[in-house]
């Protein structure tokens, strides 16, 4: 069984899964603060959004390092998706972010 490098061989799928992480974590904490503690939802909501963000663009960026790493046609189709995705998820934590900052505490 091949030893899986993740340094010398980036894997493409694992951009994918980061993005999906990042903005499962700033959905997850945003929405359970906006119910369960309204006094300071506001303040948690956009560090988990700012936290996920981060962990979207890393894995876009490690889709894009496995897109220049390799040749194959596969492979480069699942990092341009990874990218593709991360720019998704990073879009939408945004919005997130910008609403815990416009939106008054308490507001639903």
């Amino acid at each position: 069984m091949p030893r899986l490098n993740l340094i010398e061989r980036p894997q493409p799928f694992l951009g994918m899964l980061m993005a999906a992480g990042g903005w499962a974590l700033s959905q997850q904490v945003g929405s359970d603060n906006a119910f369960d503690s309204c006094a300071t939802g506001e303040i948690v909501t956009v560090v988990a959004s700012l936290i996920g963000l981060a962990i979207s663009a890393a894995g876009g960026f490690y889709s894009l390092l496995s897109y220049r790493k390799t040749d194959e046609t596969g492979r480069r189709i699942m990092a341009v998706l990874g990218m593709l995705i991360a720019l998704i998820a990073a879009f939408a934590m945004v919005l997130q972010i910008c609403a815990g900052l416009i939106l008054p505490q308490c507001a639903a």
